[in-house]
């Protein structure tokens, strides 16, 4: 198992204890390409360099205050004069905000580390609210929450079974690689996990106002006839869900062709899509679609045996795809 991304403390009031969190996904994938130079089949290296004329002796004051103003006339990257910039170590690096063109409020990594942000060692608990009341927008990333041993792990286990009788998520913040984040910590799908799940969440403000968008759509009148049609169309459609069922067709696509590429296969060739026939109106789509019953494309079935997702927040009876 890998080590814990985060390790601390939950709190409820005056009642707490210790979990460690790991990451419940994963965004590595087999293959994996790098840049190379067609001509010489090497491998193409990035290095960090600063142009030399963007230094200036006269701005000595600024820069010990934390501030540095870039030189006028400055030449960026892509310069082709290599003798007017150097490399940059990697520990000579800090990050700065350009509070004026040209003018950048230098920020070291210590200043980071020293800022005082609730949630670096624990993560307060601010309200408890039901599943069905967190919109699905708003989820970013699962994580496995797992309680540390002892007798804190009691507590855990009184905290996630009041969860799940009472149907209620937790919200709070906490803060991890290097930022603080808005989370849900809820009872995972199957109940003999005795684990919970904890969510990342956006904050309210990286959200778009969906009036700008969907204040632009016409309201219509459904037709009864062809409403009843597409009810009967989502209900023929409608089975428990089977997150296994879908696969990754790219990914697939991009193994066959490295591996012809090894072989010295001809290379595979895309597959004709089935052709359709015309529909002529939305009744007509409507009852073709009934007639034929076609399970959608997404749901690739594949042998072998069926599994429940990982993804889905449970509390109590409700449940929500996360």
């Amino acid at each position: 198992m890998a080590r814990p991304y985060w390790s601390g403390q939950i709190s409820l009031s005056l009642v707490s204890f210790g979990v460690e969190i790991y990451p419940a996904s994963t965004s590595t994938r087999p293959f994996q390409f790098h840049q190379i130079d067609r001509t010489t089949g090497q491998r193409i290296h990035y290095q960090n360099v600063v142009h030399d004329d963007e230094w200036q002796e006269d701005a000595g004051a600024e820069r010990r205050a934390g501030l540095h103003v870039a030189a006028k006339g400055q030449k960026y990257a892509g310069s082709q004069d290599e003798e007017e910039q150097h490399a940059v170590e990697k520990s000579d690096i800090v990050k700065g905000y350009e509070y004026e063109k040209g003018k950048y409020a230098i920020i070291d990594p210590d200043d980071l580390k020293r800022l005082r942000i609730p949630g670096k060692d624990t993560l307060e608990i601010a309200q408890f609210c039901t599943v069905d009341e967190v919109s699905p927008s708003l989820y970013v990333k699962p994580y496995f929450v797992v309680p540390k041993k002892g007798p804190q792990a009691t507590a855990f286990a009184i905290v996630r079974q009041a969860m799940i009788d009472t149907g209620m998520v937790a919200l709070g913040e906490i803060a991890f690689a290097g930022r603080e984040h808005v989370v849900a910590l809820a009872p995972p799908t199957d109940s003999k996990q005795l684990g919970m799940m904890l969510y990342i969440l956006r904050f309210e403000e990286e959200l778009r106002d969906p009036a700008e968008y969907f204040g632009k759509v016409t309201a219509g009148k459904p037709d009864a006839a062809q409403l009843d049609l597409a009810k009967q169309l989502i209900k023929t459609y409608t089975r428990p869900l089977e997150l296994d069922k879908f696969t990754d067709h790219y990914e697939a696509a991009v193994r066959e062709l490295v591996e012809a590429k090894l072989a010295n296969k001809p290379l595979p060739q895309q597959k004709a899509t089935k052709p359709r026939g015309k529909v002529v109106d939305l009744m007509s789509a409507l009852r073709q679609s009934l007639a034929t019953k076609e399970l959608p494309k997404a749901a690739n079935h594949k042998t072998g045996k069926q599994g429940k997702s990982k993804l889905k927040v449970v509390t109590g009876k409700r449940n929500k795809t996360a």
